[in-house]
């Protein structure tokens, strides 16, 4: 477990800080782009994210599940998924314009070549990277991608400023995924992942009966996150899609820069566990993953309003109430991710499948039902259904491992309760200043760093208060992390 916290700090810590700088250059693009080309770039890289997906069959989560698997097994997983990479391009840029016209966004057709190419770069580090998770080594995997993302936000903004537009995204996307690419080639030895090895059916049959009902779970986890912007598309058109896309990727943050690097550590983690501790170690991780997460996304959704003030212009001004109600994706997807490297641990893929599965069908369902009325709906819809997904993974658990659903509920409550005094603290602190004239702090900025001071001065003494033990053994588990690793 303590390789487990480390890996975590080493992560969540570079993320997080990569991710801010990443904040301030989106902040920075969206002053140089409207809504409407926002969006056609958020429909092309859809498309093109779905392609590279689907032709990712989960090969490299079979080594990292398999830690003991040979430099032949790796060298097939390489081979094959450069391969299926080569045919999905092609594909995208054969049917490039039929894309375009069928999710009414014809102008998303002039981002893809570039998009295609970025994902073919992912492609080059992929097999690397899941090696550097492999084996634990979470550090230079997060050098790697935090010198990607900064490198992904400078050429951003430097291209919107010089008047790029959507294309400076697409730009800012190939340099990251160049970037990476070749930290992870250049860190991990060619002989364990490009050592030549001859073609065997067996090997070959091993990584599909593994893989194939991984990818299909993959595939419905990313589609479960992105082919909501497509129907979001298709309902309202480009201009809704770029604010829908915008608020849905800072509603995320928390859920992908701490909850999404948990459950990579947790993965490997647990694979090298003894089988009977793994339940157990199972409830503590989403005690502690709560504590964590929930007071990020809970505090997002109250300072959303401030927050859309004080940092976007008016065009952007309809995120504020969608932030709010997506918000609860941060609070419900780590468990899903949790629950996903367990039972990737305990190798059961279809069950994963399957769970992801009716998560997509969920988001379907329920935008179909009720998010084509409106974008706010929509929103409504895709929490809703990420609840559900959340609700069914304990329920799955319980049934393989026995689990209760008692137990696995009851390890979320503390940290949730003390996110009640940080909303109270939020929404006093708000509603104190709009009634007391002060002119200092008339203008959003200015409170929206008030509403921070509340809300974190309202988490810590509700975490004291209602979940004293966990919030100590949290604080304790880092504290020993970081001991050990000086």
């Amino acid at each position: 477990m303590r390789e487990a916290v480390r890996g975590v700090l080493w992560t969540v810590s570079a993320g997080m800080g990569s991710r801010a700088i990443g904040l301030v250059g989106t902040l920075i693009v969206t002053r140089f782009l409207s809504p409407a080309e926002y969006g056609e770039v958020a429909v092309a890289a859809v498309v093109v994210m779905t392609a590279n997906q689907i032709s990712t069959l989960g090969f490299g989560q079979f080594l990292i599940a398999k830690p003991e698997a040979s430099r032949a097994v790796a060298f097939h997983a390489t081979a094959l998924h450069a391969a299926f990479g080569l045919v999905a391009a092609a594909l995208v840029l054969a049917l490039a314009g039929r894309f375009g016209a069928a999710l009414d966004a014809p102008g998303a057709v002039r981002f893809l070549p570039g998009l295609v190419l970025g994902g073919l770069l992912d492609r080059a580090g992929y097999v690397p990277e899941r090696i550097l998770v492999r084996d634990l080594r979470f550090r230079s995997l997060s050098i790697v991608r935090t010198a990607g993302d900064l490198t992904h936000t400078a050429l951003c903004v430097g291209f919107a400023v010089a008047g790029f537009g959507g294309g400076a995204i697409v730009l800012g996307n190939v340099g990251r995924s160049l970037v990476k690419s070749a930290g992870f080639v250049l860190l991990v030895e060619l002989r364990d992942w490009l050592q030549p090895s001859r073609p065997s059916k067996d090997t070959a049959r091993e990584l599909f009966a593994f893989g194939v009902p991984m990818s299909l779970a993959a595939l419905c986890a990313f589609a479960s996150r992105r082919w909501d912007n497509l129907l979001v598309s298709y309902y309202f058109g480009p201009a809704p899609t770029g604010m829908y896309n915008l608020a849905y990727n800072l509603a995320d943050v928390p859920a992908i820069q701490v909850g999404e690097q948990i459950g990579d550590v947790l993965l490997p983690s647990f694979a090298r566990m003894d089988a009977a501790r793994r339940p157990a170690s199972l409830v503590r991780s989403i005690e502690l993953l709560a504590l964590v997460v929930f007071p990020l996304a809970v505090g997002l959704g109250a300072i959303a309003p401030t927050l859309v003030a004080a940092v976007f212009d008016p065009r952007w001004r309809a995120l504020g109430p969608m932030l709010v109600l997506l918000s609860a994706l941060s609070v419900t997807r780590p468990i899903g991710w949790t629950v996903e490297s367990y039972l990737q641990a305990r190798q059961l893929p279809r069950l994963i499948l399957a769970l992801e599965a009716f998560k997509v069908a969920a988001i379907v369902l329920f935008i179909v039902a009720i998010g084509r009325f409106g974008t706010g709906w929509t929103c409504f819809a895709v929490g809703l259904a990420f609840g559900a997904h959340a609700l069914a993974s304990l329920w799955a658990v319980r049934r393989v491992d026995g689990i209760a659903l008692r137990r696995s509920l009851g390890a979320l409550a503390p940290a949730l309760s003390a996110c009640v005094p940080m909303v109270l603290a939020v929404l006093a602190v708000r509603h104190g200043l709009a009634r007391s004239g002060l002119g200092v702090l008339d203008r959003p900025a200015p409170r929206l760093l008030v509403e921070l001071v509340a809300g974190a001065i309202g988490y810590t003494v509700g975490a004291l208060v209602l979940a004293r033990d966990h919030a100590q053994d949290l604080w304790t588990r880092m504290l020993d992390a970081v001991r050990s690793h000086a």
